[in-house]
């Protein structure tokens, strides 16, 4: 009897393996086998067979839990696996960490729930419905740990080395051929185990899950256990900051390159094409997906690790301006609640309750919310040294919920998430999201105009769009470029630009960009200290990080 019901479950292990495996993956062999430029017969072949072994692999390891174990595990297995082909398949995405990380956190399931339709869960539950019922309608033997012989967990360990050889062996085998294609044509490329382990289901998702885990588990980034460059350099402030506002917007999958100011050919930053006190700086973002380049992009460079999940390692800018004597507010569209505390800021008001108010009863909840309550943190410090940061939900998908309809200028638009949108109709949506930024920003800068005072905009990473392909999150090494391609913008008042050692750091500002020089997240942590004046003896602002640093003679 037992060998009967182990029979049955081998079956069981085979069809799961084939399934998830092998028919799942087959828009992404398609893919992979016009993406790989040599031997790529031979490739797709090769990321079959591990594709394949590894799924048989995860179900014989899964099966020494015990039947109960084995079904809801691997029904876990199968219920991920068909909700990231989704994406996967559908969308063009590459699963990741970020993605993960973001799908997966609480407090930014507003906008994850965004990018989730009714054809979502029809495909879900109908890709699940056979191998489920394959798993809970046939019989099998329980737990091979507590009720099999040693030869029957040999036979298991036997099948789990077979299985593990054929998945690792075969994409060794590549790695060395493209290791030798690579000699020749002299350059380096990404591990071949690594990019398959990544462009696959399930192990893409499992292997982000499991550095998810991880960075929840033993990254709890306790403010105490981080370094606080407050406590070990000396900052000297700026004569005027007793008066100074400093204004940080936070953009939301913007790209440069669909922006008129930075010579798109679409004219949609009509207001921003005009400030004269406005240096527009060709951007790169730290990372790809939100929560990943909120972790990077304020502290000082090397304040993060290099590692998928951009662990902390260090307080941000906003933290020292606290205990610089800055009163400060945060204002936001989004709900990246970890970030927000680790700003330190007196107050913050995330979407929901913003929208709560009685002022905005009715009204949709888009950015332009935001602008009351920077008017009443103005006004309620009417002496300055004040700092705002407000966090828009900018350019996120779905963009035509991103503008009234006032500003979609650009047609057709994109209107939904299960609509079939023509790479035309996203690209519009997408372009009206920014002229809608443009229209954002400039209510900004006019609550300043007449104040001392710096605005910073920077977004956090851009955007891949086409055909119904919406999304960002590719991680970092093989990002196309759209993802890693952001505007930073800095803008001053007339009344800040008076002082003669703020003009001359702002004209450096002004040098950059018409050079077009490359402005990197990891050195905004230097240049808002510098650009708002700040000075260190110490090394707590790096010269060569400060975009306003101005040499003087004899300096390096």
């Amino acid at each position: 009897m037992y060998k009967l019901k182990a029979l049955i479950q081998q079956k069981i292990s085979l069809f799961i393996a084939l399934y998830l495996g092998i028919i799942l993956n087959l828009p992404i062999f398609y893919r992979r086998f016009h993406q790989v430029h040599y031997a790529n017969t031979q490739a797709l072949m090769v990321e079959m067979i591990a594709a394949f072994a590894l799924v048989y692999f995860i179900t014989t390891l899964v099966s020494l839990t015990g039947k109960t174990f084995y079904r809801i595990l691997m029904s876990f297995v199968v219920v991920g696996s068909l909700a990231a082909g989704y994406y996967m398949i559908v969308f063009n995405v590459d699963i990741g960490y970020g993605i993960l990380a973001s799908a997966l956190a609480f407090d930014s399931i507003d906008l994850s729930k965004e990018s989730v339709g009714s054809h979502f869960f029809l495909w879900t539950l109908i890709g699940s419905l056979i191998p489920l019922i394959v798993l809970w309608g046939g019989k099998m033997p329980g737990s091979a740990l507590r009720e099999t012989t040693w030869q029957k967990l040999l036979f298991k360990g036997g099948l789990l080395l077979v299985s593990g050889l054929a998945c690792l062996m075969p994409l060794k085998w590549m790695e060395h051929k493209q290791e030798a294609h690579d000699r020749l044509d002299n350059r380096m490329m990404a591990s071949y185990g690594g990019v398959v382990a990544a462009t696959y289901s399930p192990s893409n998702w499992l292997s982000a899950l499991g550095l998810f885990a991880y960075s929840a588990y033993s990254q709890s980034e306790d403010t105490k256990n981080l370094f606080d460059p407050a406590k070990h350099f000396t900052y000297v402030p700026p004569k005027d900051v007793k008066d100074l506002y400093v204004v940080f917007v936070i953009g939301e999958s913007a790209r440069r390159d669909h922006m008129g100011l930075y010579g798109y050919a679409r004219d949609n930053t009509p207001n921003l094409d005009k400030e004269k006190n406005l240096a527009a700086l060709q951007g790169y973002s730290c990372d790809t997906a939100t929560k990943l380049s909120l972790r990077c992009m304020f502290v000082r460079m090397g304040g993060t690790q290099d590692n998928p999940e951009r662990t902390l390692k260090e307080m941000n800018v906003f933290s020292l301006l606290k205990k610089q004597g800055f009163s400060s507010d945060l204002y936001s569209m989004q709900s990246e609640a970890w970030f927000y505390n680790k700003t330190n800021a007196d107050s913050y008001s995330l979407r929901e309750t913003i929208g709560s108010e009685k002022r905005n009863t009715g009204k949709p909840v888009d950015d332009i919310l935001l602008i009351n309550e920077m008017k009443d943190s103005i006004a309620n410090h009417p002496d300055g040294k004040h700092l705002i940061i407000l966090h828009t939900k900018g350019s996120h998908y779905l963009y035509s919920e991103r503008y009234p309809r006032s500003f979609a200028r650009y047609q057709p638009e994109c209107m939904g998430i299960d609509n079939s949108c023509s790479t035309q109709a996203m690209i519009n949506s997408y372009d009206n999201s920014l002229l809608y930024t443009d229209y954002f920003l400039e209510q900004v800068l006019n609550q300043l105009r007449d104040k001392n005072a710096v605005v910073f905009y920077a977004a956090d990473h851009g955007e891949s769009v086409s055909k119904n392909m919406h999304f960002h999150g590719t991680p970092r090494d093989r990002a196309p470029i759209e993802q890693r391609e952001v505007p930073i913008m800095v803008w001053a008042s007339d009344k800040f630009l008076a002082n003669d050692q703020n003009r001359q750091g702002f004209a450096q500002l002004q040098l950059m960009a018409k050079n077009k020089t490359p402005a990197y997240h990891e050195k905004l942590f230097d240049s808002i200290l510098g650009c708002i004046g700040y000075s260190s003896p110490d090394g707590g602002v790096v010269d060569q990080h400060n975009w306003c640093h101005v040499q003087t003679t004899g300096s390096n």
